[in-house]
């Protein structure tokens, strides 16, 4: 039984390394992914697009504080 507990110990701390690395990169390229749809609406592609996709950037926002927020509770763990 002490085999089991170990192995999945050991795989919950492997996938906590994991996300504290690959959370900040998805929130940079969230980050990046909303300036330029904001900043990118005067060209006609991507003016386009958010005409037809109205809700695209509250949808890049949510993913961003559920990020945000799944990072802070993997700090959290962590930490104790």
């Amino acid at each position: 039984m002490g085999n089991v507990s170990t192995a999945i110990e050991t795989f919950f701390t492997d996938l906590q390394g994991l996300l504290q690395v690959v959370a900040p990169i998805f929130a940079f390229l969230g980050v990046v992914g909303l300036g330029l749809m904001y900043m990118g609406s005067s060209m006609p592609v991507i003016g386009d697009w958010k005409k037809n996709n109205p809700q695209a950037a509250s949808s890049v926002v949510m993913g961003l504080v559920f990020v945000l927020l799944a990072s802070s509770v993997a700090s959290l763990i962590s930490f104790t």
